[in-house]
């Protein structure tokens, strides 16, 4: 009998033309009744015993007449069995591989409601994502090679993805920043915080973090009671940046500003856009006009970015930075300044265009800080006060910073020397 009528069979074949798992099962029904359906018309199969063979969904190796279907083979149902494990498995694979090698979508780098600033280092983020390429013109900020800056935009994308939530504010970014870079130079550090009018918040460690959303704003330094003789005006400036102190007497300050004349104003606005649109040649070339007028867009204690006038301040003399404890005088200067909100009281102007004046911090007179320290000389050609000579003396006396030499020589001296090319 079984030569008589031969089986008609299921190739393996057909189950290979069978869609993705995801869909499998029904499909399989579906196939599984044509095939059944043809066989039996084609072989003249006996209507009840294929009707019993699609109740049952089971595909026989043989149809006889009459007789009941015999099991089926080991190798349909191990076949049945492992299309429906990748049924059932499919849409779980499917998202868990979507899931791991899909990037970050746009929406996670631009969260509703941030800060101008903080989208646009999420869209630089973003755009470095798609194009392994760092921002135009942050080389002029930092000091650091563009392979070094690709490294920081990788260390950005893990740390932006892993902040739960991501950062609006400016305070946010900037200690993401400070954080994910926490073991690379200062300087470019400071440098893509200035690039993109962050403020830096307390060094880690100093201080535990302030809350989700809240930074601590840099403490306003308070000044004397009563204002010195001869103060022509007092000034409170914003956050003093690192690069601001160029060397051990002398710092750069910003103060805010409404005053301005209106077209300094207005490059001020376009420049915000520009930066905004990232369109950094448009906003370098604003950036130059507002500096030649003597303003600059700084952040505030907020973070948010002012149109502020620049003031050069000194009120000592300390060494050239190629002078012996040049670079001991600068970094000690910084220590006391950077980052912080001064209060300056100016008494004149010196042959270099510089405003003399005291400078204030948290109580803190910087220049009697100097002087006993033994880092700056009195500056005895626009400042007679006595006090500034004792300090002096107490340092030299105590062999302090740079008078532990037995002849320092003097930076005016120095200069001179320089100017005549003996140097």
């Amino acid at each position: 009998p079984a030569a008589a009528n031969p089986a008609p069979h299921l190739h393996l074949a057909e189950l290979n033309s069978f869609p993705p798992p995801r869909s499998c099962l029904p499909f399989l029904v579906r196939r599984a009744e044509t095939a059944l359906r043809r066989r039996a018309h084609c072989h003249s199969s006996s209507r009840r015993s294929t009707q019993n063979q699609l109740h049952s969904l089971q595909i026989p190796g043989r149809i006889s007449h009459g007789n009941p279907p015999p099991p089926p083979t080991r190798r349909v149902i191990l076949l049945l069995l492992l299309v429906v494990v990748l049924g059932a498995m499919g849409n779980s694979i499917y998202k868990f591989l979507c899931g791991v090698c899909s990037d970050l979508s746009d929406a996670a780098f631009q969260p509703h409601g941030a800060h101008a600033s903080v989208a646009a280092l999420g869209r630089d983020i973003l755009e470095f994502q798609r194009t392994k390429q760092v921002p135009e013109g942050l080389s002029r900020h930092v000091v650091s090679s563009p392979a070094a800056q690709a490294n920081w935009y990788k260390k950005l994308q893990v740390a932006w993805k892993k902040a739960r939530p991501a950062p609006t504010t400016p305070e946010e970014a900037g200690r993401l920043v400070v954080l994910t870079l926490k073991n690379h130079q200062k300087a470019d550090v400071d440098g893509l915080l200035a690039f993109y009018g962050l403020p830096h918040p307390n060094e880690a460690g100093s201080a535990p973090p302030p809350a989700a959303g809240h930074h601590a704003p840099p403490a306003q330094h308070s000044a004397p009671a009563h204002k010195p003789q001869g103060v022509k005006f007092e000034l409170h400036t914003l956050p003093v940046d690192a690069k601001a102190v160029a060397d051990g007497d002398t710092v750069t300050v910003y103060v805010d500003t409404n005053d301005a004349p209106s077209e300094i104003k207005k490059a001020a606005a376009e420049r915000t856009k520009a930066r905004a649109a990232r369109n950094y040649p448009t906003a370098d070339a604003l950036q130059k006009t507002i500096a030649a007028a003597g303003y600059r867009m700084v952040p505030n204690a907020k973070g948010v970015e002012v149109l502020a006038k620049k003031y050069r301040i000194s009120g000592i003399d300390a060494p050239e930075s190629a002078m012996p404890y040049g670079k001991e005088a600068t970094e000690a200067l910084l220590k006391l300044v950077e980052g912080k909100c001064l209060t300056v009281h100016v008494y004149n102007t010196d042959r270099y265009g510089r405003s003399v004046g005291d400078l204030h911090v948290g109580g803190v007179f910087v220049q009697e800080q100097m002087l006993k320290k033994g880092f700056a000389w009195h500056y005895t050609a626009y400042d007679k006060r006595p006090e500034l000579a004792k300090w002096q003396s107490q340092a030299q006396a105590a062999r302090k910073g740079l008078w532990a030499a037995s002849k320092p020589q003097e930076p005016w001296e120095y200069r001179k020397a320089k100017r005549n090319g003996n140097a």
